[in-house]
């Protein structure tokens, strides 16, 4: 046991002697996320581009879409269109690689009822001027009630009789948040005095479950609750779906969302988005107290956070509330915190220590490569070594001490 340690010592010591090695590489994507996925024709949606874990400094990036179907109304500055192309350039101002970029937003209208695709690609480089390669991005947008209604009734038609989710859940009015999804159960609108009623569109996956609305007409100023209940078509089960609406005459002061929300043992998943309300992380054996930052948006809100002490082995909920500045108009947030136990801890560790000789090799082969390759194939990419072997270093020692302890 002792002679495999020193030979995986031995290999970490002599992948920071690889660094000269011009290695290029990224586990990276480009995401498009867009505030609905279905519009009528005259409406507009507006999407953004997510670079997420890829080291840039510069790029071009293009967007091509179904013209007929769509018409582009406005994009950010430094972008140009013609035709169904937008070509948009960014270079980091103080020229290294970053790791996230966010472009956006980009407008456009639905003109023709159907289905639109928009698609993202582009050139990507990184601080040495070496390109990176990134596969495109796909987004599909329903456009028009008549498709919309064609979608539905195909999955409609294949749900089971004890179905009670929702497919579609919107307001007449922009605003609702999170963004819909069957499996969130609560959602928040915050409007103003103006606004008596508002129309909710409720369609279920199962066409012969039974929805009622409650709650929707002769909202008061403050708090009102719309319930949605979806009966299964079987009468088995229900599910409620719930929407909190404040109406009020200070918007400004019924602000409850959060600008910041992180944990310092894991991170998020998915990536923190203030309008959206639940997450997942998962966290070491030897975790069982979680340190958690949520900072509202508004200085003056109410931050409370609880269930994030005393980590059981199996899921865990963390619930954090925002009080708003009037008092009145609340938000919370969820976080399910997975903590392993003893033998997922161990196979974990396993995992990381074939990860980390799964590199060692793939480093070595391109040594070699490198080696019998008489032409220069660009600047070495030091940043990334140093980063390769860091992280293998503290994988082969954190296996280590890991295991002395349970010898101990």
């Amino acid at each position: 046991m002792k002679n495999r340690i020193k030979v995986k010592i031995l290999i970490t010591f002599l992948l920071i002697l690889f660094l000269h090695t011009n290695i290029c590489r990224a586990q990276s994507e480009i995401k498009i996320i867009a505030d609905k996925e279905i519009i009528q024709k005259d409406e507009t949606i507006e999407i953004k581009v997510e670079i997420n874990d890829a080291p840039i400094a510069a790029f071009t990036l293009e967007i091509y879409w179904d013209n007929s179907k769509l018409e582009y109304i406005q994009g950010p500055e430094n972008s140009n269109h013609a035709n169904n192309r937008i070509l948009y350039t960014w270079v980091n101002s103080n020229g290294i690689n970053a790791q996230r970029v966010d472009v956006g937003n980009f407008v456009f209208k639905g003109i023709e009822d159907g289905t639109a695709n928009i698609t993202v690609t582009g050139e990507f480089y990184n601080e040495n001027g070496e390109e990176i390669e990134l596969e495109n991005s796909n987004f599909e947008i329903i456009i028009g009630e008549t498709k919309a209604i064609e979608q539905i009734t195909l999955e409609q038609n294949n749900a089971s009789p004890d179905n009670t989710n929702l497919s579609i859940l919107r307001l007449n009015h922009e605003g609702i948040s999170p963004e819909f999804q069957k499996d969130i159960k609560t959602y928040y609108f915050v409007t103003d005095k103006v606004i008596e009623n508002l129309d909710v569109t409720a369609i279920p996956e199962n066409s012969k479950a039974t929805v009622t609305i409650i709650g929707n007409r002769n909202l008061q100023m403050g708090n009102n609750i719309i319930t949605i209940t979806v009966e299964a078509e079987d009468k088995s089960n229900t599910s409620e779906y719930k929407i909190y609406v404040t109406r009020t005459a200070k918007l400004e002061l019924a602000n409850a969302s959060l600008e910041t929300l992180a944990i310092r043992q894991a991170a998020l998943n998915p990536e923190f988005d203030s309008n959206m309300t639940e997450y997942k992380a998962e966290i070491a054996n030897d975790i069982n107290k979680i340190d958690l930052l949520a900072i509202p948006q508004r200085q003056n809100a109410t931050v409370t956070i609880s269930g994030n002490e005393e980590m059981q082995i199996g899921h865990n909920k963390i619930e954090v509330t925002v009080l708003a500045e009037d008092g009145i108009t609340s938000k919370k947030y969820y976080i399910d915190i997975y903590r392993r136990n003893e033998a997922e801890e161990i196979e974990k560790q396993e995992q990381k220590e074939i990860e980390a000789e799964r590199l060692a090799v793939i480093l070595e082969e391109q040594e070699n490569n490198n080696k019998e390759t008489p032409i220069e194939k660009g600047k070495t990419t030091t940043i990334i070594g140093i980063s390769i072997a860091i992280v293998l270093a503290i994988t082969i020692a954190g296996l280590i001490i890991y295991k002395r302890k349970k010898k101990v």
